[in-house]
């Protein structure tokens, strides 16, 4: 039994993850963690920065037709959450099998397979693990399968320059390769997808939408304790309003409370604001905020 989980942001190009740099890199320099300001609230910033420069909003690409390479069973089953860190929880098991995954393939603009920044080794991570100290998590999880015995592999995107950018130290030996397009010799039994809403903008949510419909697989399970708003709120449209009103005689506000509204509506809290979302130890990957673990 083989399972292939597909990360979202593999499509989404990024100079952080080995994309061109582009005239504005800085526009993608993003603080990343899996909690509501991340995943929701701090892309009304981020689009407002892409206004500002004149820069067009990035979408996603090279989706259509991705699903047609691969070789699924066809009575196999797809799991789809916001976070990759679920993919850690799905084994041949749930689908009535037993011991490891023969394969994982993972397609994703990072590795997941654990960041010698957070833990010195494999064996200090699974030490952490087993002792309560350490969680697995969605920066790490592929580490849950090559524990439980699997091959672990993984694609990372067309849009990737090198493999020399970034460099890459996971934690376990795994073969990784730059997708050229070919699909693994292997036959799927399960499948999990995940949004990546942290990495991934709103305005992609679409697009996502329309990558989960193509799946080739009728039995579908959304991950029974995944939390998301899919699609999300159109940021794009709230900044339009936002201008709007600024324009309007009484309606204009000096002291930043328009903003904070504007974010709040986000998540129906009037009072709320992305400086009084939860702090995270910092990614590995990205400079900026771990991933959370699922509860």
């Amino acid at each position: 039994m083989n399972l292939l989980v597909i990360d979202w942001d593999f499509f989404f190009p990024t100079p952080t993850a080995g994309a061109p740099l582009g005239e504005h890199p800085e526009l993608y320099a993003w603080p990343v963690a899996e909690d509501a300001v991340h995943v929701e609230a701090i892309w009304l910033r981020r689009v407002r920065a892409f206004i500002k420069a004149a820069v067009p909003l990035p979408q996603c690409h090279g989706f259509s037709g991705f699903w047609n390479r691969f070789n699924i069973a066809p009575q196999a089953t797809l799991f789809y959450a916001e976070s990759n860190a679920w993919a850690s929880q799905i084994f041949p098991s749930n689908l009535g099998g037993s011991g490891p995954w023969r394969s994982v393939h993972l397609y994703d603009a990072h590795h997941d397979c654990g960041y010698k920044l957070n833990d010195r080794s494999f064996e200090d991570w699974r030490g952490g693990v087993l002792s309560g100290r350490k969680k697995i998590g969605a920066e790490n999880w592929m580490l849950a399968h090559y524990w439980n015995g699997s091959q672990v592999f993984v694609h990372f995107p067309s849009w990737r320059e090198s493999m020399a950018r970034p460099s890459e130290q996971p934690l376990i030996p795994v073969s990784m390769t730059i997708d050229n397009g070919q699909a693994p010799d292997v036959v799927f039994t399960s499948v999990f997808l995940c949004r990546s809403g942290a990495w991934v903008p709103p305005w992609c949510d679409a697009q996502f939408g329309d990558f989960l419909a193509a799946c080739p697989v009728a039995r579908r399970v959304e991950m029974p304790q995944n939390q998301w708003t899919q699609p999300r709120p159109d940021v794009l449209r709230m900044v339009e309003l936002a201008d709007r009103m600024k324009m309007s005689p009484g309606l204009t506000s000096t002291d930043g409370t328009s903003e904070r509204r504007e974010r709040g509506a986000l998540h129906g809290d009037r009072s709320y604001t992305d400086e009084h979302g939860p702090q995270f130890p910092p990614d590995s990957r990205t400079g900026g905020h771990r991933r959370c673990e699922p509860a």
